[in-house]
């Protein structure tokens, strides 16, 4: 990775954390990516929302998964009072069978092609001191590894909704691990990206 995009992946999971209220870190863990389906979780659905599963499975017995989802429109419910033109993508995170957030940590975006969203990166805490490393990488991007100093390393690929340029993905991070590196890698699992914690 060169520099300038490390400096760049930095700024932008600074500014996503701070504006999603998150810890900053790595790691995502996708099981099988089912085909995209309407959104149900909301207050109604939208004319056009597209969601994918990003990752789900047990975390510290407990169950968990991530959604993205694509809003053409946004909710009229997700911020009442508030500008509602232009487009949502949203990453939604269920914990224990318990929706976080109804819309998740969202984005405004232009359209189904906006690539803005991608190099956010950032920590989901979890009640049960076990937390969700969730990121929104490079187009490049095919699967990350996470690796740990007490326990073993874990990979998830990533997910992307089809029709657009929204791709995801979803680290699982135990409550009493010690996060020491994140890999990114492209399609042939060439390192596109490198991070240490």
């Amino acid at each position: 990775m060169t520099q300038a995009r490390t400096k760049k992946l930095i700024a932008a999971a600074a500014a996503a954390a701070a504006l999603a209220g998150l810890a900053l870190s790595t790691s995502a863990s996708a099981d099988s990516t089912p085909a995209a389906t309407a959104d149900p979780l909301a207050s109604g659905p939208v004319a056009g929302q597209l969601s994918q599963t990003v990752g789900s499975g047990v975390l510290d017995g407990a169950a968990w998964s991530v959604t993205l989802t694509y809003y053409p429109t946004v909710p009229a419910d997700y911020a009442p009072g508030e500008k509602t033109a232009g487009s949502l993508v949203c990453l939604r995170t269920t914990f224990n069978d318990r929706v976080t957030n109804p819309y998740g940590d969202c984005a405004g975006v232009k359209s189904p092609t906006d690539t803005s969203p991608r190099g956010m990166y950032g920590q989901h805490n979890l009640p049960n001191g076990a937390s969700l490393f969730l990121a929104q990488p490079a187009a490049d991007v095919a699967s990350a590894t996470m690796t740990f100093s007490n326990t073993t390393p874990t990979t998830a690929t990533t997910a992307t909704i089809p029709g657009t340029a929204f791709t995801a993905y979803a680290i699982p991070v135990p409550a009493t691990s010690h996060q020491t590196t994140l890999d990114e890698y492209d399609t042939q699992h060439h390192t596109v990206g490198h991070q240490n914690f």
